[in-house]
C-alpha cells in the first residue's frame, strides 16, 4: 500500500500500544490521525502534538445520563493495614501456586508478614472473609437500603490463587452455592470464561465475579453495581479501566430480570478495601512488552543473541515484578552471583533503553549532530552491555529457580477485625462544598435561590419551572451537582441530621438548600415538611372556626401530595391531575368559591 491510501486512519483505544510496534505503520501513511479513548496518557497528549479536539469527562456523561455515578466505601481491617503475625510452635497450611496441593509446615520462627505481602506470600483466609463479612453485613442498610438481593459484584483479586479463596469464602460468607460466585480468570480457559462473563452480564447467577485481569477492562457488565479492590493499582489508567466497569447505566427493566427489586440504576459503588483510592496513581508505559514468552525462554533467547528493545524492556519488567516478590534471603542469593541487587540488574536495563541517555551517550561520542545510525548503534551497545550478564548460567539458574518458587503459606490462625468501614468523607465534603459555593455565586441569579434567600423576586412563589432552571444550573460544569449524590453526601456528614432518602421528585431540591442555608436544621424530603405544615395549617384553620368535612379533607391531602412533587398547584392541574376526584367540577362541589383562595392559602402555608 503506498503512503497515501487512506485520507484518515482511526485508532480506538489510542492509549495503548500505538507508540511501540505500530508507530511505524501510522506513521508511514500520509493520513489524518484520530484517536478515540476514555484513559488519555501523556504519551497520547505527546503523539497527538497535545491536539485535543473533542473532550467528554466522566462528570459530564453523569450530568448528561450517560454514566452514573459513584460513591466510595472504605474498609480497614486489623491485618489489611498492619500486616499479621503467626508464633513459632504453630503448624500452618503451606500450598502450591500451580497445583493447589497443600502440605504443613512447623513455624521455628514467628511468622511476620505485611499488608504488601497479603495474598502472594500470605493468605489471610479471615482478612478475606471479614471485608466480604463487612460488604454482606452493610449491603442491605447502609450501600443499598432497602433492597434484598445482593447486587451484581465484581471483586478484584491480586492472582489466581487469591480469587479462588475469595470464590470460596464468598459462598460461605453469603450461605449460597457455586452459581452464586465464579471465578473469571485466564486460568479457567477462554471458552469457559466466555460462558460465564456471559452469565454473569445476562443471567441472574453468578451474583459475585472475581477476576485478576480478564474484566478489569473492555468488558461491558451493565448490571454491575458494586466493585469491590482487594488489590492495589498503580496505575492511573489501569484504574480508570477497572472503575470504569461499574459506571455504565442499564435500563429499568432489564435491571429488574436480573437483579430483582433493584429498581432504577443511579450509581455504582466502589468498596475499597486496600486503599486503591488513597494510593498516588501514575501515568506510565508498560514495561513488559511481550506477555507470552515465558520467563526462562526469555532468558534463552537472551544467551543465545538477541537483544531487541522489546526483549531488554520486557526483562526488565520480570526482574522488577521478581523483585518485589522475593524475601532478603532470595534477593542476597541472586546478589552473591550477579554481585549487585537485582533492582540494578532491572535499572540497568530501564537505563539501557532510555531514549535520552542513548541520545547523550551519542552525541558525547560522536557530535552535537548526530545521525539516526550514530543512535542506533549507541543504543544496540548498550543493549548488549547490559545484557551481557545474562550470559552467565549460575544467574539465569538462579533467577529462574527463584521466579518458579511456588509456596504460599496460609494463614488459619490470625483473626482479623473490621477497623472502619465508611463512605468516603473526602468526596462528600468536596461536594457539599461546592454546593455551598454554588449558592452563594448563583442566588441573586435564579428565581428559586432569590424566593428562598428571601430576596425580591419577579414572582412570590415557587414553581416547577423555577426548579428545573436551578437543577439544570446545578447540573451544568464546573459544578455538576446531581441532587441524589448531593443527598446522600450530606447524610454521610452529618447522618444525625438527615431523616430520610429523598423522595427523587425535583422539589426536594427546596429541602436541600434550606439545609444547605441552615434554613432548616435536619434534611428530609419536602413531602414530609409539609406534612407538618399542613397539620399546623388545618389547626390554625380549625382555631378560626373553618372546619372540614372528610370528602374536604380528602381533596386537601391530595392537594397537600400533589405540592410535595410539583411545588404549586393551579385550577388547571385540578382538572387534569384529579379526573379521579371529578376534577376541576370536584373540587367546587367541595369547596364552592372558596377554591381559588384556598389553593393559594395552601401554597402559602405549605411552600414559602
Amino acid at each position: 500500500m503506498p503512503p497515501e491510501t487512506f485520507d484518515i486512519v482511526v485508532v480506538d483505544e489510542c492509549h495503548r500500544s500505538i507508540y511501540g510496534s505500530w508507530r511505524q505503520l501510522l506513521d508511514y501513511f500520509d493520513a489524518q490521525i484520530i484517536g478515540l479513548t476514555a484513559t488519555p496518557t501523556v504519551q497520547t497528549a505527546a503523539f497527538f502534538d497535545e491536539n485535543l479536539v473533542a473532550d467528554y469527562p466522566y462528570e459530564k456523561s453523569v450530568a448528561d445520563g450517560v454514566n452514573v455515578p459513584f460513591e466510595i466505601f472504605r474498609i480497614r481491617t486489623q491485618i489489611g493495614e498492619h500486616g499479621g503475625r503467626v508464633e513459632k510452635g504453630y503448624t500452618v497450611p503451606v500450598r502450591d501456586r500451580h497445583t493447589r496441593a497443600q502440605t504443613y509446615r512447623l513455624l521455628d520462627d514467628d511468622l511476620t508478614y505485611s499488608p504488601q505481602d497479603l495474598d502472594r506470600s500470605v493468605i489471610a483466609r479471615n482478612q478475606i472473609r471479614t471485608v466480604l463479612e463487612t460488604y454482606r453485613d452493610t449491603l442491605f442498610t447502609e450501600l443499598f437500603p432497602g433492597r434484598s438481593e445482593v447486587p451484581k459484584t465484581l471483586i478484584f483479586a491480586k492472582d489466581d490463587n487469591h480469587a479462588e479463596e475469595i470464590v470460596e469464602i464468598g459462598r460461605e460468607v453469603f450461605d449460597r452455592g457455586n452459581d452464586f460466585a465464579k471465578k473469571i480468570t485466564y486460568k479457567v480457559g477462554a471458552k469457559y470464561a466466555e460462558t460465564v462473563i456471559a452469565e454473569f452480564r445476562n443471567a441472574y447467577n453468578p451474583r459475585i465475579a472475581v477476576t485478576v485481569d480478564m474484566i478489569a477492562t473492555g468488558t461491558d457488565v451493565k448490571a454491575i453495581e458494586a466493585l469491590i479492590f482487594l488489590r492495589d493499582v498503580r496505575s492511573a489508567v489501569y484504574f480508570e479501566q477497572m472503575r470504569g466497569r461499574g459506571v455504565r447505566t442499564i435500563d429499568a427493566a432489564t435491571l429488574a430480570t436480573i437483579t430483582p427489586g433493584a429498581g432504577v440504576k443511579d450509581r455504582f459503588v466502589l468498596v475499597d478495601a486496600v486503599g486503591v483510592t488513597d494510593s498516588l496513581k501514575t501515568q506510565a508505559i508498560p514495561l513488559e512488552r511481550e506477555h507470552g514468552v515465558a520467563f526462562d525462554k526469555l532468558l534463552e533467547q537472551i544467551a543465545s543473541g538477541r537483544s531487541d528493545e522489546d526483549a531488554v524492556s520486557t526483562l526488565a519488567g520480570r526482574l522488577a515484578r521478581l523483585d518485589r516478590k522475593l524475601d532478603d534471603a532470595a534477593k542476597a542469593k541472586i546478589e552473591a552471583v550477579a554481585g549487585k541487587p537485582l533492582s540494578a540488574l532491572a535499572g540497568e536495563l530501564i537505563d539501557a533503553i532510555d531514549a535520552d541517555k542513548i541520545e547523550d551517550a551519542a552525541r558525547q561520542r560522536h557530535s552535537a549532530a548526530v545521525t539516526d545510525a550514530q543512535v542506533e548503534a549507541v543504543a544496540a551497545e548498550r543493549r548488549e552491555a547490559a545484557l551481557a550478564a545474562y550470559n552467565d548460567p549460575a544467574l539465569r539458574r538462579v533467577l529462574i529457580e527463584l521466579k518458579k518458587a511456588s509456596e504460599v503459606v496460609i494463614d488459619d490462625i490470625s483473626r482479623d477485625v473490621v477497623v472502619s468501614s465508611a463512605w468516603d468523607e473526602a468526596q462528600a465534603t468536596t461536594m457539599t462544598t461546592d454546593f455551598g459555593r454554588f449558592l452563594d455565586e448563583h442566588r441573586d441569579e435564579l428565581t428559586a435561590l432569590r424566593i428562598l434567600y428571601g430576596l425580591p423576586a419577579a414572582s412570590k412563589r415557587l414553581t416547577y419551572v423555577s426548579l428545573e432552571e436551578l437543577r439544570a444550573a446545578m447540573m451544568r460544569p464546573p459544578w455538576l451537582l446531581e441532587p441524589l449524590a448531593l443527598w446522600s453526601a450530606y447524610r454521610r456528614l452529618q447522618g444525625e441530621k438527615v431523616r430520610a432518602n429523598p423522595a427523587k421528585t425535583l422539589t426536594d431540591i427546596v429541602a436541600l438548600v434550606r439545609f444547605a442555608t441552615g434554613q432548616a436544621e435536619t434534611l428530609a424530603p419536602l413531602s414530609s415538611d409539609m406534612a407538618g405544615r399542613f397539620n399546623l395549617w388545618l389547626g390554625r384553620e380549625q382555631r378560626a372556626g373553618r372546619a372540614y368535612t372528610q370528602e374536604q379533607l380528602g381533596w386537601l391531602e391530595a392537594i397537600r401530595d400533589y405540592l410535595a412533587a410539583n411545588i404549586e398547584v393551579t385550577t388547571a392541574d385540578i382538572q387534569d391531575q384529579f379526573g379521579a376526584r371529578g376534577g376541576i367540577l370536584g373540587a367546587r362541589r367541595a369547596f364552592g368559591p372558596r377554591l381559588d383562595t384556598l389553593l393559594d392559602e395552601l401554597q402559602d402555608a405549605l411552600v414559602a
